[in-house]
C-alpha cells in the first residue's frame, strides 16, 4: 500500500515538477530580456545626449505614498526644444534607475519612436513595464503600435481625420483577434489600413533600442 502511494505521488509530483522547472526558465528569459532592454536604452540615450547640444532641467517628483522619491534629468535639445530623453533616480538610491524615456525623431521633427522603461520601488531584478511604441503619421492621422520589450504587441492608437470624418479607434492587448471585431469591421476597414499605414506589425531590429 505504501508503495501503491508513493507511486501516486510521483506520478502528481513529475508534470508539477516539470511546470515549475519551465516557468523558471520563462521568468530568466523575461528578466533576461527585460534587463538587457534597458541596458540597450541607456545606452542609446548616451549616444543621442552625445550627438547634440542640450540643456538639462531637473525636479524631485514622485506620488501620495513616496513624495520626492526620484530625482528627474530631461534631456533637451538646445536648439530644437525637443525632449531627448527623461531618466528618473532614486533618490535615496541614487544609482537606482526609476523610469527612463527616449525619444527618436523623424527630418521633421515627428517623433516616430519612444521607448520606456520602469521599475517598481521594492523590486529591482527586472523593470515591471517596458514599452516601444511606434508613431506614424497618415494625412490627418496620427497613429501609434505599442509593444513590450518581449514583442508583444500592447496597444493600437488612431486619431485624426479620413474622409471628413472624426477617428478615434483604439485597441489594446487582447483585442487584436479579428473574431471580436468582425460585425464591426474595424481591423478590415479602410479608416484602420490607412491609419496604420507604414507601421511595423512587430519589433523586428527595434527590440534593441535604435
Amino acid at each position: 500500500m505504501g508503495r501503491l502511494i508513493l507511486l501516486v505521488i510521483c506520478l502528481f509530483a513529475a508534470p508539477l515538477q516539470a511546470a515549475e522547472q519551465q516557468s523558471m526558465k520563462s521568468d530568466t528569459l523575461h528578466i533576461r530580456q527585460w534587463s538587457g532592454f534597458v541596458k540597450n536604452l541607456l545606452k542609446l540615450h548616451e549616444r543621442l545626449i552625445s550627438q547634440q547640444v542640450h540643456v538639462i532641467k531637473t525636479r524631485m517628483g514622485g506620488n501620495t505614498h513616496l513624495p520626492n522619491f526620484y530625482k528627474e534629468y530631461k534631456y533637451i535639445n538646445k536648439k530644437t526644444g525637443q525632449v531627448i530623453s527623461q531618466l528618473q533616480w532614486e533618490k535615496a538610491y541614487p544609482d537606482n534607475l526609476h523610469t527612463i524615456k527616449v525619444y527618436v525623431y523623424d527630418d521633421y521633427g515627428r517623433v516616430v519612436r519612444d521607448y520606456r522603461a520602469t521599475y517598481l520601488p521594492d523590486y529591482r531584478d527586472t523593470p515591471n513595464q517596458t514599452q516601444i511604441s511606434f508613431h506614424v503619421y497618415n494625412g490627418l492621422l496620427r497613429a501609434i503600435r505599442r509593444f513590450d520589450a518581449t514583442g508583444t504587441r500592447l496597444l493600437e492608437r488612431c486619431t485624426g481625420k479620413f474622409n471628413a470624418k472624426k477617428i478615434n479607434i483604439q485597441l489594446n492587448k487582447g483585442e487584436f483577434n479579428e473574431k471580436q471585431f468582425s460585425k464591426k469591421g474595424v481591423i478590415q476597414s479602410d479608416t484602420y489600413k490607412e491609419c496604420f499605414k507604414g507601421l511595423p506589425i512587430a519589433t523586428g531590429k527595434y527590440l534593441i533600442p535604435q
